[in-house]
C-alpha cells in the first residue's frame, strides 16, 4: 500500500496542484487512539483508590502516550509539509489550516479557565480549589509560553492548564520545521535532524545534572525535540524510493529493532516510573520516542500485519478521533467529578472512587463528541477553504481528520 507518497498534481487547465497525495491510514488513527488513552489512564486509574495493587502501579507509564503523539505530530506534520514543499501559497496554507484546528477548542478552553477561576472555582471542595487567578494564566497560555514560564500548578489548575505544556512544543515545533523544509535541502534537513536527535538527550542530562528542575528538561521544546524530529526524520524517508524499498524488505531488522528498544522501554517502565528519574532524562526519552517511530514503521510497512490490525480497531480508532479535546479536558473533568463526589460522600470509598472514574469517563466522552460535531469539524472545514495549489484542495485527508492531529499532536 503506497500510502506515504508525494506527487504534484496536473489539472487539465495545465496548473499545478501542490496536494499531499496521502490515503487516509487507519492505522496512525489508532496509534492517537493508543497515547490518548494512555495519558487518559495514567490519571484515570490512580483515582479509583487501589493503592499498592499491581493492577494501579502498571499504569504509571502512561504519560509515554505524549511522546507517541510528539513522533506522530513530527511523522503527519513533516509529511504535510515535505508533500506541499513547492506549493505557492505554503506558509498560508499551512498556518491557517493549523489556526483552525487548534486554536478555537484551546482558547475556548483558556477563556473558560479564565471566567471559572474569577469565582466558581472558588466553591470547589478545598483539596482542588486552588485556581491561579489573574490575568497572568491568560498571557502565558494565550502565547504558548507554558513550557517557558515558570510556575507552581496545584489543584484544578494543575489538572485545567497542566496538560496544556505539549501544546507549546507542538506550536514551537510550527514556527520553526515549515522554514526548514521550505529553505533547506532534502541533505541538511536531514542533518538537522539528526542533530536534533542527537543533541536533545546531551541537553537533557545536562539540564538534569546542574538545574535538577524536571521543568527544565521535560517540557522544553529544543529538549524534546528529538521525538519530533524523529517522526520527520521517518516521514522523509518514506518519501525517498530508495530508502522505502530498503525500510520494506528490513521485516527482520525491524522487528530486531523492536526487540531491543522494548527491553529498553520495560527497563524504563519497571525502574524509573517518576518523571524526575535520571535515566528518563538521560536515554529513556530517546529509546522510548525510537520504539514508537519503529512500531509506527511496522503499521506502515506491513499493513496486514498483526499489528496494524490491532492498530485499526473501531474502539482505537475511534478514540483517536476524539484525541485532541479528550486530551485537553479529561484531567479537569476528572478533578471536578472527584469534587462532587467528595462533597456528596465527604470521603472517598472504593465505590466512590470507581463512580467518579465512571462519571468523568462519560463526561469526557460526551464533550469530545459534542466538540467534534460542533466545533472542531466545522473548523476544519473552513480552513480546508485554503488550498495548497492555485485552487482549494482537500487532498490531503489525513490533515482534515480529527484523528490525525492532537495536540499532539
Amino acid at each position: 500500500m503506497n500510502a506515504i507518497a508525494a506527487l504534484p498534481i496536473v489539472n487539465p487547465s495545465g496548473e499545478r496542484h501542490f496536494a499531499a497525495r496521502q490515503r487516509r491510514i487507519p492505522q496512525l488513527d489508532g496509534l492517537r487512539g493508543i497515547a490518548v488513552l494512555l495519558v487518559v489512564l495514567y490519571h484515570f486509574v490512580p483515582s479509583l483508590g487501589l493503592a499498592g495493587i499491581g493492577f494501579q502501579r502498571s499504569f504509571h507509564f502512561g504519560w509515554c502516550g505524549v511522546d507517541l503523539f510528539f513522533v506522530l505530530s513530527g511523522f503527519l506534520i513533516g509529511g504535510i509539509l515535505l508533500d506541499a514543499k513547492e506549493s505557492p501559497s505554503y506558509f498560508r496554507t499551512f498556518y491557517f489550516r493549523r489556526f483552525y484546528r487548534i486554536f478555537p477548542l484551546y482558547y475556548i478552553w483558556i477563556f473558560l479557565y479564565a471566567v471559572l477561576a474569577a469565582g466558581a472555582f472558588s466553591h470547589l471542595p478545598a483539596s482542588i480549589a486552588i485556581a491561579w487567578p489573574g490575568a497572568r494564566p491568560v498571557i502565558v497560555y494565550g502565547l504558548f509560553l507554558q513550557n517557558v514560564v515558570h510556575k507552581d500548578l496545584s489543584g484544578i489548575a494543575a489538572a485545567w492548564l497542566g496538560p496544556l505544556w505539549s501544546l507549546s512544543v507542538e506550536e514551537q515545533f510550527y514556527l520553526i520545521m515549515p522554514l526548514a523544509v521550505r529553505f533547506l535541502p532534502k541533505r541538511r534537513l536531514v542533518q538537522l535532524l539528526m542533530a536534533s536527535i542527537v543533541l536533545a538527550p546531551v541537553g537533557r542530562a545536562l539540564a538534569y545534572a546542574w538545574i535538577h528542575s524536571s521543568a527544565a528538561w521535560y517540557v522544553s521544546t529544543p529538549l524534546r525535540a528529538d521525538a519530533l524530529a524523529m517522526g520527520v526524520l521517518l516521514a522523509t524517508a518514506l518519501r525517498d524510493e530508495r530508502w522505502k524499498a530498503r525500510l520494506t524488505r528490513s521485516r527482520l531488522p525491524i522487528y530486531g529493532m523492536i526487540a531491543v528498544l522494548g527491553c529498553g522501554v520495560f527497563c524504563l517502565a519497571v525502574w524509573s516510573p517518576a518523571t524526575e528519574m535520571r535515566a528518563r532524562a538521560m536515554w529513556g526519552f530517546s529509546c522510548l520516542d525510537a520504539f514508537f517511530a519503529v512500531i509506527m514503521l511496522l503499521a506502515l510497512m506491513r499493513p496486514r500485519g498483526w499489528w496494524s490490525s490491532f492498530c485499526q480497531l473501531g474502539l482505537l480508532r475511534n478514540a483517536g478521533g476524539l484525541s485532541y479535546c479528550v486530551y485537553i479536558i479529561h484531567f479537569a473533568v476528572l478533578e471536578i467529578c472527584g469534587g462532587i463526589i467528595i462533597f456528596r460522600f465527604h470521603e472517598w470509598p472504593l465505590p466512590a472512587h470507581i463512580g467518579g472514574v465512571l462519571m468523568a469517563s462519560l463526561v469526557t466522552w460526551a464533550i469530545a463528541k459534542t466538540s467534534w460535531r460542533y466545533l472542531e469539524s466545522p473548523m476544519i472545514r473552513r480552513g480546508h477553504a485554503y488550498g495548497y495549489g492555485t485552487r482549494g484542495d482537500r487532498s490531503s485527508e489525513d490533515e482534515a481528520s480529527p484523528s490525525n492531529y492532537v495536540k499532539v499532536s
